[in-house]
């Protein structure tokens, strides 16, 4: 499980050449063992051992040729970059629900939903899962003392979309979503808590999200719509 997570600001990147650049460079450091570099949002992230060295990353970069801008802080950035982290997060959310609705209405909406949530999350985080793992041992409370557990979460999402879509009334589906997106929740309201400058890991690496009440409202939905269909197949 990685000791340390990084979050830079690298000014000068403008294509994937340059993406190329910065992941060459940042090979060289002691302790680094994932990067993760989003071009859109200007952003590097990189985790690591105890030797990880924020000060060591920062003069690769700029041996690369470009440069880190240390002079917001973490906070100015977030509300500077929030609206659009946001947008693939509500654009997906928002086809999953118009998809849900358009084969077949209000009739077993949530099953659904949830069906099409799971995959199409559960999907984004396997497409880099080593450092979705990474990322999400961050904050997850069993992740966190169980580096396992963050390799097998996404397989967990995808079958949960699947058994949602085949067997929505199956009790026993929705008792699990229910405890396991609370505990989700309850990990991300701990690093909230605490203050930490974290990415949410919910869309995988592919997108640069901060993690926010944003993440918490996401994980208590899921679980509200789980309780629900609960007390609705157990009557």
């Amino acid at each position: 499980m990685p000791d340390r997570f990084e979050r830079m600001n690298v000014t000068g990147m403008t294509c994937g050449s340059c993406v190329a650049k910065i992941e060459q460079a940042l090979e060289e450091p002691s302790g680094v063992e994932h990067v993760h570099v989003d071009l859109q949002q200007g952003t590097v992230m990189v985790s690591g051992g105890a030797a990880l060295s924020r000060q060591d990353l920062e003069s690769a970069i700029r041996s690369a040729g470009f440069d880190v801008d240390g002079s917001l802080l973490a906070m100015d950035i977030d509300a500077k970059v929030q609206a659009s982290s946001f947008t693939p997060l509500l654009v997906a959310v928002s086809l999953i629900g118009m998809g849900s609705l358009a084969s077949g209405g209000a009739d077993g909406f949530m099953a659904k939903f949830m069906g099409g949530f799971f995959l199409v999350f559960g999907g984004l985080k396997l497409l880099d899962l080593r450092g979705f793992a990474s990322a999400y041992a961050k904050y997850d409370l069993l992740a966190a003392r169980l580096p396992a557990y963050g390799w097998m979460y996404p397989f967990v999402e995808v079958s949960l979309g699947l058994t949602y879509l085949a067997t929505p009334e199956w009790t026993g589906l929705h008792a699990l979503t229910l405890v396991l997106m609370i505990f989700s929740a309850l990990g991300v309201i701990r690093a909230l808590r605490r203050g930490e400058q974290l990415t949410c890991a919910c869309m995988g690496t592919a997108f640069n999200l901060p993690m926010t009440t944003v993440t918490i409202v996401e994980d208590l939905g899921m679980a509200a719509m789980a309780g629900a269909m609960l007390v609705q197949f157990s009557m």
